[in-house]
């Protein structure tokens, strides 16, 4: 396929101006919202099973979390890199970050109504005998107090490198359209402003990465692994990031595609970009399936019985078995046999189903971190209680929420500002590649 030799995107962009959501899509939108937190809160007020909203609300608040923070992380990484070939897709990405600030919210309500409804330590703490760590580290108010600080300081970190790279795009679309566009406060002229953004950029991105990887680490292990404290693992952090990373880079794929259509700039998507991004999917489902396949190792030759028994719940008891198997084939083989052919990469058409099949695969995943640790279980009878499709169908009406609230701030966010970083130097490199 020819590409053209493009010149013309700062003007372009820049010619846009701030965008509005039609009403019909913020129409849409608020139905969404009113639908899962409705939902939510007539489980919390009227359910015979409380919990099941609470379940609902925390595996749908983590995977918004993530997906939010790993997806600032991909834009942080290209000038902690320096790469070059994700530049036109950069302003896509930074943000998922609108959503951040949201989550501390949405972890303070948790903190202060739903904890004792999914944490077994929130009000029986560990035995000091048996789990003395533990016992120290799972206090209700110590657990949330340190991760809402740590959110708070990953969202301050996300907000600080955003900032540094719209900054100088608004002064330059102000430039080329002062009508449609406000100048930031203290402008200092645009070389002065591009040199200084793209210096504390680079800092600021390897900072965020730096607390990305510790901070969504913690969440895993203190927000998930917990619910089952008497189980660990050591690698368990570590895959959880990994699979936002999944996840951001596969929403990437199609999130890019609409905007891009939604916007007119589909010419300076060069499908070599969409390439790249497949290329990085692929990675990332090899990664999962390696760090999954590396837990269940280590657990069968160092013979921990004490780590078997959270597998073997999964994988080996109804009804959990068959949502194991579904998550296995498509978070990793199916992604994996398909991801194989560079063709499919290298168009939205056709890797965009792909992408879906993981990002509902990665959710299926999480709910199946979550669910089993906490849904009712008859230990005279061995077996969990029914009501377990009932607890499925609730969670996707409230993940329906969740997406109509995490459409709406990352249109909010992406509309008012230039959708492409014009100024960034090495935007042009990413467009018009040979």
């Amino acid at each position: 396929m020819h590409h053209h030799h493009h010149t013309d995107y700062v003007e372009v962009v820049s010619a846009q101006g701030p965008a509005k959501l039609s009403g019909r899509m913020k129409l849409i939108f608020i139905l969404m919202i009113a639908i899962g937190f409705g939902a939510f809160l007539y489980q919390v007020a009227f359910g015979s099973q409380v919990r099941i909203g609470w379940i609902s609300f925390l595996h749908n608040f983590y995977f918004f979390t993530g997906l939010s923070a790993a997806g600032v992380l991909v834009a942080a990484l290209m000038p902690a890199t320096n790469a070059m070939w994700g530049r036109p897709l950069k302003r896509f990405t930074e943000a998922s970050g609108a959503f951040l600030p949201w989550s501390l919210l949405f972890l303070a309500i948790l903190y202060a109504f739903g904890a004792e409804h999914v944490y077994e330590w929130a009000e029986t703490r560990p035995d000091a005998e048996l789990y003395p760590a533990k016992h120290l580290w799972l206090q209700k108010d110590f657990v949330f107090i340190r991760q809402l600080l740590a959110l708070a300081l990953l969202g301050f970190a996300a907000h600080r490198f955003v900032g540094l790279s719209t900054r100088p795009d608004m002064g330059l679309a102000h430039e080329k359209n002062p009508d449609l566009w406000p100048q930031p406060n203290g402008w200092r002229g645009l070389d002065e402003e591009v040199g200084l953004s793209q210096k504390k950029q680079g800092w600021w991105g390897v900072c965020y990465c730096f607390l990305y990887a510790v901070i969504i680490s913690a969440m895993a292990y203190d927000l998930i692994m917990s619910l089952d404290y008497r189980w660990f693992s050591t690698m368990f952090g570590g895959w959880n990031f990994t699979a936002f990373m999944l996840l951001a880079f596969g929403s990437l794929f199609l999130i890019t595609h609409l905007m891009s259509q939604r916007f007119g700039l589909e010419k300076y998507m060069h499908p070599r970009m969409y390439h790249d991004l497949g290329k990085l999917t692929f990675g990332f489902t090899v990664v999962w399936g390696y760090l999954f396949f590396a837990q269940l190792m280590v657990i069968w030759y160092g013979n921990l019985a004490h780590e078997t028994g959270y597998l073997l719940t999964r994988f080996k008891i109804d009804p959990w078995r068959s949502v194991a198997w579904t998550v296995f084939a498509m978070v990793f083989l199916t992604p994996f046999i398909l991801g194989l052919s560079k063709k499919l990469k290298m168009s939205p058409i056709t890797f965009i189903p792909v992408v879906l099949i993981s990002g509902v695969g990665v959710w299926l995943d999480r709910f199946l971190m979550i669910a089993p640790s906490t849904w009712y279980f008859d230990r005279r009878e061995g077996v969990y209680l029914d009501g377990v499709g009932t607890l499925l169908l609730f969670d996707v009406l409230m993940f329906v929420g969740f997406l109509g609230f995490f459409a709406l701030v990352y249109a909010n966010f992406l509309y008012k500002h230039p959708k492409m970083a014009i100024s960034d130097p090495k935007l042009d490199m990413g467009i018009n590649r040979h």
